[in-house]
């Protein structure tokens, strides 16, 4: 091989290698732009799930505003109603002492007795509330029975301490109260009882020995209705 096909023959290898070399610097550039364009996806992505994020918390914000105001609201209404209750039980408590003043004294009133059937057959729970309308309140002190009467198997009366039947203190009989004094119990009719009334008696303290006396109707009470 003279001189000359040696200088042809380095030309060409390296025109080869310039060649190969231009052809992997593309394809590396090729790649590195493909790369790139990835990661841009992924970035404009990235954005919108964090606009999608903060778009979702300020949602969030505004409907836990919403709730606030509205449970503010709520309780702004449930103590006017509170209050509009109030006054009129002190209306009606007026008017009893007018019409019946047998059932208010020292401006207390026996304000309710309710009865709710339970699951279990002949079983049942209850709820008494006595109530203080003057005004001007003090604390009131007295005490409260609840006798459950009706009829036994043989026709005789017969009479029950409603407390005992449901097994409470007999410390839960006496109250000193400013507002209200409610008592709730839950007790199974006696076997073979026919069960006609509900007595609540209140006894007033502090030297005026008022007594209070209220009847509810068995047959009401169970029909969901109160005397």
């Amino acid at each position: 091989m003279n001189e000359k096909q040696k200088y042809i023959r380095v030309g060409i290898i390296a025109s080869l290698a310039l060649a190969v070399g231009y052809l992997l610097g593309m394809g590396q550039n090729w790649y590195l732009h493909d790369h790139v364009s990835e990661l841009e996806t992924q970035v404009e992505r990235l954005y919108e799930q964090a606009e999608t994020a903060d778009y979702q918390q300020h949602i969030a914000e505004v409907e836990l505003g919403i709730e606030q105001a509205a449970g503010e609201q709520l309780q702004q209404q449930l103590a006017a109603s509170q209050d509009e209750i109030l006054a009129l039980r002190r209306e009606l408590s007026f008017y009893q002492k007018i019409m019946a003043p047998e059932l208010a004294a020292e401006g207390v009133v026996i304000d309710e007795f309710e009865l709710k059937s339970l699951a279990q057959e002949g079983h049942y729970q209850f709820r008494l509330a006595v109530l203080q309308t003057n005004r001007q309140r003090g604390y009131v002190k007295g005490t409260v029975s609840a006798r459950l009467e009706g009829r036994g198997p043989d026709g005789e009366a017969l009479s029950f301490d409603l407390y005992e039947l449901a097994a409470l203190d007999p410390a839960e009989k006496e109250f000193s109260m400013r507002y209200f004094k409610v008592q709730t119990g839950s007790f199974q009719l006696p076997t073979d009882f026919a069960p006609e009334q509900v007595r609540l008696v209140v006894e007033l303290e502090e030297g005026s020995n008022k007594t209070l006396e209220r009847l509810f109707l068995w047959s009401e009470l169970v029909g969901g209705r109160n005397t």
